[in-house]
């Protein structure tokens, strides 16, 4: 893909975090261009598990298995 064109997001990932009962993190990465200077940008965002799976299954990652 071109750098002017638009690419989406890269680098998806999910991890439990299992502090205050369990929540999931869900982080991914954005380019943006400045100049001809690319800075990828990082979101993240914390969700329950149906959002977390559901965010797994649409980017075809591994879910991440709970260790109580």
């Amino acid at each position: 893909m071109s750098r002017y064109s638009s690419s989406g997001s890269t680098g998806h990932t999910c991890e439990y975090v299992p502090s205050w009962g369990g929540y999931y993190r869900l982080t991914w990465y954005v380019d943006y261009y400045y100049s001809r200077m690319r800075y990828p940008r990082r979101f993240q965002r914390d969700t329950d598990e149906n959002g977390a799976r559901r965010f797994c299954k649409k980017w075809d990652i591994e879910f991440p298995e709970v260790q109580e």
